[in-house]
């Protein structure tokens, strides 16, 4: 069961940088067109870590590189899609924590023997608060009749259901149970959060407009 949930979780990834392939024309000329290149860094990086790095120095790096990179990129996008000044620098802040506070833990962790949960819980909420900022400006915006397709709103709550759920399952796994039947089931969950997830965002490439540039 955990291997094809673990394999579905991978196609949904593969799903989402394909279906962001194929539709690249509808963003390729925006500030977030190397959406594309995160889309495929994710899956690419999970098989690494799962099967050619396994347990290593090299796949704990990965998984802790991972955490930066994806928080980063994310906020550097919702940073370009921002309209309002204020709110476009508070993201810059939140981004640049989200940099300052990994590159701390360095200080207290060896990123080549474990992973930093707390880093992830860290920059979760940092993604979280940035999305939530981006759906404000959004619904203050004079496009709020055309949110409905609006691409990259579809894919903000694919990112939305895998930053809210992946921390609540972390710690329910941590602090509430050690029954090896209660944590495979927290870990079938978490399989279906990130399907979910990458299925939202897949639907998204298809279902929004295409990205029109302000001239």
């Amino acid at each position: 069961m955990y291997e094809n949930f673990q394999i579905a979780m991978f196609t949904s990834e593969f799903i989402a940088a394909l279906f962001g392939t194929f539709y690249f024309y509808k963003y390729k000329n925006t500030d977030i067109n190397f959406l594309i290149l995160l889309l495929w860094y994710i899956p690419v990086n999970e098989m690494l870590c799962q099967y050619i790095f396994p347990r290593s120095e090299i796949g704990y790096l990965l998984y802790n590189l991972y955490d930066l990179i994806v928080s980063s990129t994310i906020l550097i996008m919702l940073k370009t899609q921002i309209r309002l000044k204020a709110r476009k620098n508070i993201v810059l802040v939140l981004l640049v924590l989200c940099i300052t506070i990994f590159l701390i833990s360095l200080f207290f962790f060896n990123p080549f023997e474990e992973f930093s949960k707390s880093n992830f819980t860290i920059f979760t909420g940092l993604v979280i608060t940035a999305l939530l900022i981006y759906f404000i400006d959004l619904l203050n915006s004079d496009k709020i009749l055309l949110l409905s397709k609006n691409l990259f709103l579809i894919i903000n709550l694919g990112f939305l259901i895998f930053f809210i759920a992946y921390p609540v399952i972390s710690l329910a796994r941590e602090f509430i149970s050690e029954d090896p039947k209660i944590n495979g089931l927290l870990n079938n969950i978490q399989f279906t959060v990130a399907i979910l997830s990458y299925l939202t965002i897949a639907f998204g490439f298809y279902y929004g407009n295409k990205i029109e540039m302000d001239k």
